[in-house]
């Protein structure tokens, strides 16, 4: 029998490459680690990072290696551990980084994304679900950050249903959660559809000091005598709108497929640059489909608040961890399974033993023995 000795010994410092785009990585999830009260604990959020950084298995307590099924469920809707710590370092450590990479840069421009998503679920159980747009499930408002490489979903609300905020409002309290930082740093720019057209969300944009690139309706009126849509307007007009005369807009419009679409910007700018900016909200379309279909959003299926909350929290935070992570010609997944490795080690190492272990009656009919040891290092 061939005996194959694996024992842990001390390894060369990693490649700069990994140095620099894995230190604020390593960092955020030590810092997620800590909060935690117990080493249980640790171990159960340890593996639920694991679990949505997983991108090639579904998202489910059961897929978790380390930890059991239940033991998981009672950590994400039990257990009192402090989430809004946890939410805090993530921004923290999101908003860093966009002020780091905008270094030596003279008044870059940032772009917040918010924008309404629906996550349908046909379960009565399940907290916040309620019928909006024809869609059975929990809806989110999320705002998104974008700069260069770098893009976050820094915030998100719930929207609960008639008789609470809308998702106006709920917007507005998010871009209000802005930092001085990035106020200050940052000429911020904010994109939304035309499902924010509404007079009280672009005097909000206006009242936070930001510039704005919304799109609206087609039959949506503006200030001319006469009944005049922005459909009757040509790509780069300056125009008034109807029920917000305050100032003077941009107007661009662009075809997609036999469809127009009509987008409206604070700035005097040309048709053709407006539109080049309106086109860069797609950036939070291409978030939503990767946190359902790939970081498990759509697999949700906890039955408190709390948990919602803490499964909305780990999937933004396994996505910020493969941003930080990402390497320039590789696919999500290779980032995602980098950023496993770079952040949570010791957890890829168990991983790992346990594949070996599992295998281990496979390994000796073909004449292996495998024996795992730990030295000090």
């Amino acid at each position: 029998i061939r005996d194959v000795a694996v024992t842990g010994v001390q390894t060369c410092a990693l490649p700069i490459y990994l140095r620099l785009s894995g230190k604020r990585a390593r960092i955020l999830a030590d810092h997620l680690l800590s909060v935690p009260r117990t080493i249980y604990q640790r171990r159960s959020l340890e593996a639920a990072l694991g679990m949505f950084l997983d991108l090639g298995r579904k998202t489910a307590l059961h897929r978790a290696s380390t930890v059991s099924a239940s033991a998981l469920s009672r950590f994400l809707n039990v257990y009192t551990w402090d989430t809004r710590t946890c939410w805090d370092s993530l921004q923290h450590t999101q908003w860093e980084s966009l002020l780091l990479a905008a270094r030596r840069k003279r008044r870059p421009r940032l772009h917040l994304c918010v924008d309404l998503t629906s996550i349908p679920k046909t379960g009565q159980k399940l907290p916040a679900v309620r019928v909006y747009n024809g869609v059975h499930g929990i809806h989110l408002v999320v705002l998104y950050a974008v700069y260069g490489a770098l893009k976050f979903p820094v915030g998100y609300r719930v929207y609960r249903g008639r008789g609470t905020p809308t998702p106006v409002r709920l917007a507005l309290d998010l871009l209000a959660t802005v930092p001085s930082p990035i106020r200050r740093r940052f000429d911020v720019c904010v994109l939304a559809d035309s499902g924010f057209e509404s007079a009280k969300f672009l005097q909000g944009v206006r009242d936070e000091g930001f510039e704005f690139v919304v799109g609206v309706r087609s039959n949506r009126r503006t200030d001319h005598p006469g009944r005049v849509t922005v459909s009757d307007c040509e790509h780069g007009s300056w125009l008034s709108l109807h029920n917000w005369p305050w100032e003077v807009v941009t107007l661009a419009r662009f075809d997609r497929g036999d469809r127009t679409f009509f987008s409206v910007s604070s700035e005097l700018l040309s048709g053709d640059v407006v539109a080049r900016e309106g086109k860069r909200r797609w950036a939070i379309e291409s978030f939503f489909k990767e946190s359902k279909h790939q970081f498990g959003l759509n697999q949700f299926a906890l039955h408190t608040a709390q948990g919602l909350d803490r499964w909305v929290f780990l999937g933004c935070a396994a996505f910020t961890l493969t941003v930080l992570c990402a390497e320039g010609g590789k696919t999500l997944e290779e980032d995602a399974r980098l950023a496993a490795h770079i952040a949570l080690p010791a957890l890829v190492v168990v991983r790992l033993m346990i594949e070996v272990q599992r295998h281990e009656e496979l390994l000796r009919q073909h004449g292996y023995s495998v024996h795992l040891s730990r030295c000090k290092i």
